[in-house]
């Protein structure tokens, strides 16, 4: 049974203007502000029966009910489909209001379902990384969360912790019918957990690449290409290329797709000893994006090949860097990875070798910094009961280790999680999910 809130309203579709625009209402009275708004609105509406009419501002469109306990927040919901006009939209948002309804709050809709027991919290953070997606391999990512993957693999593990931790008690409080508690075989069913949760906690940093992209810094020394091949990776003038070295002042940033992967490019001013003021901004800039970035591409001409004054700047950075011997089609160099921004020499083969940096498998179930903070709880009790598990501690000791355990997962799905951390989840959320 859902639980009793305001009915609450707001778009769910993209701002106006547009061919259609969507506002859902959701709470226990949205079927009776449905008739007030919606025309003909049936005595017993059919859910999930579309009906066409026209609406008490003017415009007409579709109407979508669905009854309680079958809609995406638990409750009695309908969803109006109207040109998407802003003159629409915004009559129709003030009509829902006058009906009774007040506006959602971001994430109110998720909240509800989740509250209502339509999804857990990795599904409801998945919703998020759903709508925020920007490329193919994030969509597939979160649709797999989304869809229970990690509920089901962390719903997995608690419950094998949660049957040792039943064998536990038993054994205290029937060890004349059960007999004694065999450590041995605790140690055997909790040490694959132990492990399984290091995995899963290990993820965190490819669950954050994925989110918000490879960030790589392409760096080097003026004329060397920078500009050039940021230009080619994006297929379009993004970046002033001249002759004239010291162009670039300051950094450029984009975002592209490497095989369904995020990246984040950044373009900086080449690496000398500049004696212009601006310029010598635009390299300390250069270099600070360096260092800010996963991965740094130093640029550099095949032709003149790494100088003296190149290798101190190498030597300089303490992120993954990898040399790219740019204009390779106009001499070859004996080091770096051979391309040509002009004629896109190696460029495709780059692409897929960045790509390879974020090790995912296509079935895995990425974990984003909350969930890798709490894995990594989980781990540390646990890590605690084994070793205690070896030894002779008390059945009361080992019982606290393996409850803190259960409970941290169950703060990942959102079964023993806090009202301040369901505050921070869902505050980030966009109007209308």
């Amino acid at each position: 049974m859902s639980l009793r809130f305001e009915t609450i309203f707001a778009p769910i579709s993209g701002l106006p203007p547009a061919g259609i625009s969507v506002v859902r209402v959701s709470g226990p009275d949205a079927w009776e502000i449905a008739g007030k708004l919606f025309h003909p609105w049936p005595r017993h509406p059919e859910p999930r029966y579309a009906l066409y009419g026209k609406f008490s501002h003017g415009d007409d469109g579709i109407t979508l009910p669905f009854a309680a306990g079958h809609s995406f927040t638990g409750e009695e919901t309908v969803e109006f489909s109207i040109h998407g006009s802003r003159a629409s939209l915004t009559s129709l948002l003030a009509a829902c209001e006058q009906a009774g309804a007040r506006p959602a709050q971001p994430g109110e809709f998720s909240l509800r379902a989740f509250l209502n027991g339509r999804i857990d919290l990795t599904q409801a953070e998945a919703i998020r990384d759903t709508v925020e997606a920007e490329t193919d391999r994030q969509l597939r990512s979160a649709n797999r969360n989304r869809e229970g993957k990690l509920r089901s693999e962390v719903g997995n593990l608690r419950d094998r912790i949660t049957r040792v931790l039943a064998a536990l008690e038993a054994s205290v409080d029937f060890s004349e019918e059960i007999g004694e508690f065999d450590r041995q075989a605790a140690i055997d069913q909790l040490s694959p957990i132990a492990l399984r949760i290091q995995e899963l906690a290990g993820q965190a940093q490819s669950g954050r690449l994925l989110r918000e992209g490879l960030r790589i810094a392409i760096v080097g020394p003026p004329n060397a290409g920078k500009s050039s091949l940021l230009n080619a990776i994006l297929g379009t003038e993004r970046a002033i290329v001249s002759e004239h070295a010291g162009t670039t002042r300051d950094y450029v940033e984009e975002r592209a797709s490497f095989l369904g992967y995020p990246v984040v490019l950044v373009d900086t001013a080449g690496l000398r000893n500049a004696v212009d003021p601006v310029e010598a901004i635009g390299v300390q800039r250069s270099r600070a994006a360096a260092a800010n970035a996963d991965l740094v591409w130093f640029v550099f001409d095949a032709t003149v090949g790494i100088t003296p004054e190149m290798a101190l700047e190498l030597e300089s950075f303490d992120r993954p860097v990898k040399l790219l011997a740019n204009k390779s089609d106009l001499g070859e160099s004996n080091v770096g990875f051979p391309i040509s921004a002009t004629t896109r020499l190696g460029i495709d083969r780059l692409i897929a070798d960045t790509a390879e940096a974020f090790q995912i498998s296509d079935d895995a179930a990425v974990v984003n910094a909350r969930q890798a903070l709490l894995l990594q709880e989980t781990f540390t009790p646990l890590s605690d009961a084994l070793e205690h598990l070896a030894g002779d501690t008390p059945s009361d000791l080992l019982s606290v280790l393996l409850c803190e355990s259960i409970d941290r997962l169950g703060q990942i799905t959102g079964e023993t999680v806090s009202t301040d951390m369901l505050d921070r989840i869902f505050r980030d959320f966009c109007i209308g999910k």
